[in-house]
């Protein structure tokens, strides 16, 4: 209890700089616009200087200046203070300059954050006492998303904002790494048709990959996982449908090239026992983390990310698996497409965040059915919220052979019923296009014809 104590007795010491903010202003009112671009009203801890500093900003939006005599009425008129005149010779009698702006916004912005912490650890206790029947798991969420709240606000608010020479400066530094092959301009996915279309998945990107049923869009996710990692790239699997060693299974199957029901019947011979072994092996060196437990809600996802993150060192890549099966919060009942579409925008906020590219799997409506050409396009998604809007990237999957028995037993007189298109819908920093992978059904994987090609020209060992 003391050292709160001793906090508030700091706290109330430091108020002073608020009022002294104030002051500035009133002698030199143009600086308003630069104090207003860093600070809100909610920033300042004592409720007068909060309402002075409200009514500041409320002149200076309406009349593009402040005054001191409109302040004095407004006090006077509405009892805003007891007494408005000491309070405007308080603010107006000391004499202070405009470099002492920025020390004093530093200060005021330091006591709001303490103030928040506060606040937080005072709802976490509060959390820990409340007879609520949760699982630990979700406690610990909930006081993290508490923390998060608290500590996210940034104290450099314009480290996002830039003249037109800073950007070009930022811009051409980026080209010219590029150029010498100094950075990594997107996370590869390993196959080479696609990363020549997009460039990669880059960091702070949310990308939808999304398909009707069975059209393999976790196959395709996980074939994904699997070449990030062969790299040795840190990445996490937050999958809410399938479990760990189903997603391993599939790993180990593609990976060693088994029957697919060979393995999961345990019907393999000596020969392909050595190569499960053998990638056994090598898969046990990959830098992977699965959450399998189901309906997760976004801060969940983000805890458990956050943890991911702590104890690899870093994350190359994320890939949630899927957007349907995320919990909504439980206000949503109103309009489940606008909650969707609000877990869609976390998400990407989250990639941000995180810095790393996201991969979030959905599926599609099925609006596809009654069309003549069943090729997935970006209206497709829409009764899942907005995604087509909110997300950097889209891609779909499309397998005719997967759309009816006829175009089945046609793709297959024809020797075409592996062909899957890789629809590349949007691209916020890539183009659009398609391109043709192969679906090997016995060993549940996707393959890339230049690959293949690529690999054939690689002299045996």
């Amino acid at each position: 209890m003391a050292i709160e104590q001793n906090y508030t007795e700091e706290m109330k010491n430091n108020i002073k700089q608020e009022f002294q903010l104030l002051s500035i202003l009133l002698q030199y009112p143009d600086k308003i616009d630069e104090v207003a671009d860093i600070l809100e009203t909610k920033h300042f801890l004592n409720p007068k200087a909060q309402i002075i500093y409200d009514i500041l900003l409320k002149q200076f939006e309406r009349d593009n200046q402040i005054s001191k005599t409109k302040l004095f009425l407004k006090l006077q008129n509405e009892n805003i203070v007891k007494n408005p005149e000491a309070m405007m010779d308080n603010l107006t009698s000391g004499f202070n300059t405009p470099d002492e702006i920025k020390p004093t916004i530093d200060i005021i912005k330091k006591n709001h954050q303490k103030d928040l912490l506060l606040r937080a650890s005072k709802k976490i206790d509060k959390l820990a006492k409340e007879k609520l029947d949760l699982e630990i798991s979700e406690y610990q969420s909930r006081a993290q998303e508490i923390i998060f709240k608290a500590t996210n606000e940034s104290s450099d608010l314009d480290k996002h904002i830039y003249t037109m020479e800073e950007a070009l400066i930022k811009s051409f530094e980026a080209y010219l790494k590029r150029k010498e092959n100094k950075v990594d301009i997107g996370l590869q996915s390993g196959f080479i048709s696609l990363d020549n279309l997009i460039g990669g998945f880059k960091k702070g990107h949310l990308t939808v990959i999304a398909a009707s049923t069975s059209m393999g869009k976790t196959t395709f996710a996980i074939n994904i996982a699997k070449n990030v990692l062969k790299r040795r790239e840190p990445t996490a699997i937050i999958s809410l449908e399938m479990e760990a060693q189903e997603i391993v299974d599939r790993m180990i199957i593609q990976e060693a090239k088994i029957n697919g029901w060979k393995y999961n019947q345990g019907e393999t011979n000596q020969q392909e026992d050595k190569r499960i072994s053998k990638t056994l092996d090598d898969l046990h060196e990959f830098p992977l983390a699965i959450s399998d437990e189901r309906g997760l809600n976004v801060a969940q996802i983000r805890a458990r990310l956050r943890k991911f993150k702590a104890q690899m060192g870093d994350l190359s890549l994320v890939i949630v698996d899927y957007l349907q099966m995320i919990r909504l919060p439980e206000d949503h009942s109103q309009n489940t497409a606008r909650a969707v579409g609000e877990v869609v925008l976390q998400l990407r906020n989250l990639a941000s965040e995180l810095e790393v590219p996201i991969i979030l799997i959905s599926q599609i409506s099925r609006s596809f059915t009654s069309r003549q050409d069943k090729r997935p396009v970006l209206s497709d998604l829409r009764d899942s919220g907005n995604i087509e809007e909110i997300a950097d990237g889209v891609i779909f999957l499309y397998r005719h052979a997967h759309t009816s028995a006829a175009a089945r037993e046609k793709a297959e007189a024809e020797g075409r019923e592996q062909d899957t298109e890789i629809i590349i819908a949007k691209q916020r920093t890539g183009q659009t296009g398609s391109i043709k992978l192969l679906f090997e059904e016995n060993y549940i994987s996707f393959v890339d014809p230049e690959n293949v090609s690529l690999e054939g020209m690689i002299p045996g060992e």
